[in-house]
């Protein structure tokens, strides 16, 4: 029988660690014996870990079901400590910053945001503005506690390092590097990421997507999409956004907040919804439009205005479209769509799927399963969230290699 080198072993004890901190956290409380069937660990292997998690102070034993207290099984149920850490989520978008702080566990401990004009922003500003929404929460240090692991979210470009904004339509300035010196004043380890390309994270332990590669696609200020593929939530090699927006539509087409011509977003982002349904052909609003217009201009096309109702038709069109393509590159995918635009699905549901049998091989896709996410704000905290906490499960799992639980 091979012995494992001290490395190997220590990559055992660590992927075992991670897959009972993964199990909690789908299940939140759970037997040893539960755990090992669900992991396939032995039940002395799991309890072996899970007395090493407790010891840690990242578990916490809580009494079973007192009916099996009475029958004379008491037992103990395991579940996430939620004081071993602090983490921080933190959306940059247009015209605000918000934050919300959460424990170990996922529990919210605080949130907040506050209202600015960011154009004119760079490292400076976007740095100071989270650290003071961190002393508004009480989580500043001087005996006070801060956060492990910071995930910024934001609107636009990040680069594939996780380091900075290239490019934000909140921002005049480009190249920003916030996580070196947000993580100087915090001691915490930063990550930004484009908010769109996070949101497929909100639903890690989430057991209806566990297994499955799916996409999340938000229609709002912009049009963007997250793809969770093979278990984990595409990366690309430059930044960190999957841009489906900018796939092109119409070549030459409707002029698109990004500079260029026909894209998907020009025709589906709640501007260009607007622009085409109160006649403003040409016009790229540098503003918002408020989530209550563009409901006003739904309630206008489902009340048969011809101009509202041409408008989300067409946005529907180009979303198909361009769900067909990504469909005929990767196989079709579940879609969870979020933002303004998805208050409107029954406007252009039939649109969406209509493009995608048009444009993909056979209409391959047409009938695939389409989900809702009302709140898009929850969905980019809850994402960012996730994320940090999965960071921090990685972190805990491969400390202590001295531990003494089977591999």
């Amino acid at each position: 029988m091979r012995v494992l080198a001290k490395t190997d072993a220590d990559a055992v004890r660590a992927h075992n660690r991670r897959a009972v901190l993964d199990h909690l956290r789908r299940v939140r409380t759970a037997s040893r014996k539960s755990i090992s069937e669900a992991t396939g660990l032995s039940v002395s292997a799991a309890s072996a870990i899970a007395n090493t998690l407790i010891k840690a102070g990242l578990l916490t034993e809580i009494e079973e079901d007192e009916r099996l207290a009475r029958r004379g099984r008491p037992g103990k149920g395991l579940q996430i400590a939620g004081p071993a850490a602090i983490v921080a989520a933190a959306k940059i978008a247009v015209g605000e910053v918000a934050l919300r702080v959460s424990d170990y566990s996922g529990a919210t401990l605080g949130e907040t945001r506050s209202e600015h004009e960011l154009a004119g922003w760079g490292e400076r500003e976007i740095v100071g503005e989270i650290v003071a929404l961190l002393r508004e929460l009480g989580f500043h240090g001087g005996g006070c506690p801060l956060p492990r692991k910071i995930v910024v979210s934001v609107q636009g470009k990040t680069d594939s390092g996780l380091t900075k904004i290239l490019w934000s339509p909140a921002l005049k300035a480009r190249d920003i590097a916030i996580a070196a010196p947000l993580s100087a004043l915090t001691g915490a380890d930063v990550s930004v990421f484009n908010d769109c390309s996070m949101m497929p994270e909100a639903f890690r332990w989430n057991e209806e997507f566990e297994a499955l590669d799916f996409a999340t696609l938000f229609m709002g200020f912009g049009v963007g999409m997250g793809l969770r593929l093979g278990g984990a939530t595409f990366q690309g090699k430059r930044s960190s956004a999957v841009e489906f927006g900018h796939i092109n539509h119409i070549p030459g087409g409707a002029l698109c907040r990004c500079g260029n011509r026909g894209c998907i977003e020009a025709y589906a982002g709640d501007y260009a919804i607007w622009r085409r349904a109160t006649g403003r052909p040409g016009e790229v609003p540098t503003r918002r439009i408020s989530d209550a217009e563009m409901g006003r201009l739904a309630d206008a096309a489902r009340a048969g205005e011809p101009a509202p109702l041409a408008a989300f038709e067409e946005a529907g069109t180009a979303i198909g479209y361009g769900l067909g393509r990504i469909f005929t590159l990767i196989d079709p995918l579940p879609i969870v769509f979020t933002g303004s635009g998805a208050d409107a699905m029954d406007l252009m549901e039939p649109a969406i799927r209509r493009g995608i049998f048009e444009s993909s091989i056979d209409g391959f896709g047409k009938d695939m399963r389409f989900t809702l996410a009302e709140d898009v704000d929850a969905l980019i905290f809850d994402a960012a969230t996730a994320y940090a906490l999965a960071a921090l499960d990685e972190t805990f799992a491969r400390a202590g290699a001295e531990t003494r639980e089977a591999a």
